[in-house]
């Protein structure tokens, strides 16, 4: 009887608490061991998603900046006698509420990041090209020789292609340019005069009048001897821009798109957008490009540099004497961007409330819960090296 009950007696109370615990244990250290591979296939998705964005980003950029210049290379535009851009204009933290140049229409919905982003503040880029598929030659006037203009009348053979010809009561732009000039002038046309059979036709159009003393720059001077210069063109303009609206304290990067009304969501994932461009010396072209802005030395962007900053002078010996003036300089430069570097900072979707905390990292963004990406690259205007200004040839 004592063998049968010695045999058929169960686990004491002592052996099921030591068996619940390490029961317990097991568990816990599976269920840690989940979460954790969870969180780190999250994590992996949102850094290939992040990859993913700023690949997108680069194409879509770097095709508007590849064709850049297209018929006019880095010839500046005059578009009227107080504003003269740039193929590529990078405009360093632009407020486009209250800071709005040329094309940009004030914009209200535009904000900057603020409180732990307020540092996170990007460029703005805007980019200008024509429409060479339509691409127009331009005549003398008369059939011989002489100006392609008469007066604010423009010229070429048998009827204006349907791009120039405007709507009752509007007007088009377009594009006047000379490779042999040293600048493009952007006019509206107004009118369409149709020629009987093969001989030319012209185009009425709204030149920005001259504000001063009549210069080779002055698009509003009909006499200049230029216009009797063979190799005229007549175009479309197209363009495009970049910007990121931190509107809602939300990042997200808008795209102009050439001839769009209105800004396009592209990504909410870039909530940061530098460029930097790079310049060549045009009589060494083999030294490497200089980048504005650049922090050692240290070199402000385009828009900032100044006739007494050493690091902005002209040291190629190609311009004597060297410009005087703050815009002829920056201007100057800008004819010898050769490439632009742009940097995006993506950030992933979703928030990772156990990483928020009240300071930075080791590279000055926020700890918010965000895993960062930056994503460089460098692109170059194909154009740039076919029209405008040019490196000296070797002798």
């Amino acid at each position: 009887m004592r063998r049968a009950l010695h045999h058929a007696r169960g686990f004491t109370l002592l052996e099921v608490m030591i068996a619940s615990v390490i029961g317990v244990i097991v568990l816990g250290i599976g269920l840690v061991a989940g979460m954790q591979m969870q969180r780190r296939a999250i994590f992996e998705e949102q850094t290939m998603l992040a990859q993913v964005t700023g690949r997108a980003v680069k194409e879509l950029l770097a095709a508007d900046v590849s064709r850049t210049g297209l018929g006019m290379g880095n010839t500046p535009i005059r578009y009227s006698e107080t504003d003269l851009r740039s193929a590529i204009q990078v405009w360093n933290a632009l407020d486009m509420r209250t800071e709005v140049p040329g094309f940009f229409a004030a914009d209200p919905t535009f904000q900057f990041p603020t409180g732990r982003y307020s540092g996170m503040r990007s460029d703005v880029l805007q980019l200008h090209w024509g429409d060479s598929r339509n691409m127009t030659p331009m005549v003398p006037c008369n059939l011989g020789t002489g100006p392609v203009r008469n007066g604010n009348s423009f010229c070429m053979r048998g009827l204006p292609p349907a791009h120039l010809q405007p709507p009752s009561g509007q007007s088009v732009p377009a594009l006047v340019v000379n490779p042999l000039w040293d600048v493009a002038c952007h006019i509206q046309v107004d009118t369409v005069e149709t020629p009987p059979g093969p001989n030319v036709g012209k185009i009425g159009a709204t030149v920005a009048p001259n504000s001063g003393p009549a210069t080779k720059e002055a698009c509003s001077d009909s006499t200049d001897k230029k216009w009797e210069e063979t190799g005229w063109f007549i175009m479309q303009p197209q363009g495009a821009a970049y910007r990121v609206n931190w509107v809602n304290n939300i990042p997200t990067l808008e795209y102009l798109a050439p001839g769009a009304p209105n800004w396009v969501v592209v990504s909410r994932d870039v909530e940061r957008m530098t460029i930097r461009q790079g310049v060549m010396n045009m009589k060494d072209t083999l030294q490497d490009l200089r980048w504005y802005p650049n922090t050692t030395p240290a070199r402000p962007d385009l828009s900032n540099c100044t006739t007494n900053n050493t690091e902005c002078n002209l040291d190629d010996g190609t311009v004597s004497p060297s410009p005087n003036t703050h815009e002829g300089l920056r201007r100057m430069l800008q004819q010898r961007v050769r490439a632009l570097e742009v940097t995006l900072v993506v950030r992933t979707r979703r928030l990772d409330q156990t990483l928020v905390q009240p300071i930075t990292d080791e590279e000055g963004f926020p700890l918010d819960g965000f895993k960062r990406r930056t994503y460089s690259f460098r692109v170059a205007p194909r154009n740039y090296g076919s029209v405008g200004i040019q490196p000296e040839e070797a002798e």
